[in-house]
């Protein structure tokens, strides 16, 4: 039975069809997602909205991000994106999909300052996202 990836039909698309194969959770080269990048990076956004209105306007320096295994499998790596739209990077894949490196985005295009991101990793997360780590 060869080997395929398994998910939710809605979020993860046509890929995880037909049922009945051997299945396996993601390939973590491939985290995050376009899903999950699109969502992750509103997350980051919003959180640097929610604190500025909180202070008067200033940009954070700092902030924390959990990096959970389970969560990045079932979100394919929504929390990843977070942290890319926090320091303000940006996946670059190869022809085949698979996240190759990340790289900034100029601050001129960026449009803001770069927010550090404080991240607490699971051990499944540091287990099963080397490559990321």
């Amino acid at each position: 039975v060869p080997p395929a990836p398994g998910g939710d039909v809605i979020r993860d698309g046509a890929s995880v069809l037909p049922t009945g194969r051997n299945i396996h959770a993601l390939d973590p080269y491939r985290v995050p997602s376009a899903t999950a990048l699109a969502r992750g990076l509103q997350a980051a956004e919003k959180s640097i909205e929610q604190y500025q209105r909180d202070n008067d306007g200033r940009y954070p320096e700092t902030l924390a991000v959990n990096l959970w295994g389970l969560e990045a499998i079932k979100t394919r790596g929504e929390s990843v994106a977070v942290v890319l739209g926090l320091v303000g990077a940006r996946p670059v894949a190869e022809a085949t999909g698979r996240v190759a490196r990340y790289e900034l985005i100029p601050l001129e295009e960026l449009g803001r300052p770069r927010v550090d991101a404080l991240c607490s990793l699971s051990g499944i997360f540091r287990d099963s996202f080397a490559n990321i780590v």
